[in-house]
């Protein structure tokens, strides 16, 4: 954006010193009307002119360029609220499972004592 500044700068600097040097007076025709001013005020009038329509020119795109924006900033917050709410329920879940584990585990060591053995392996009488 910077460099666009340096650039417009230098090409007023350029129209106004062309627009000293050249002070003759002129006549300007423009449909009905007749205007006879000196070339520095026209070459001005011009250049402003052009400035003007440059910027009407890229309002449009502004303009959506901001309403893009400003719905790209709201769908940001949206999800950011969403990613924290996700935390929330990742770290709940976490911890449910570490205090799921942690109960678990006593009862692991005491349950293959239980089970060794051939007969652990065929399925009880009663079902058969």
């Amino acid at each position: 954006m910077q460099i666009f500044l340096v650039i417009s700068l230098i090409i007023a600097l350029i129209a106004v010193v062309f627009a000293v040097q050249n002070t003759a007076l002129v006549t300007v025709t423009f449909l009905v009307w007749n205007l006879e001013n000196s070339l520095a005020v026209v070459l001005l009038v011009a250049v402003f002119a052009g400035v003007l329509i440059s910027i009407f020119a890229s309002l449009p795109g502004w303009i959506r360029n901001r309403v893009g924006k400003s719905g790209q900033k709201k769908k940001v917050k949206e999800l950011e609220t969403e990613l924290a709410r996700l935390n929330e329920k990742y770290q709940a879940a976490q911890q449910e499972l570490e205090l799921y584990h942690a109960s678990e585990v006593p009862q692991l060591e005491s349950e293959p004592a239980a089970l060794s053995g051939p007969e652990s392996l065929n399925p009880p009488n009663s079902l058969i």
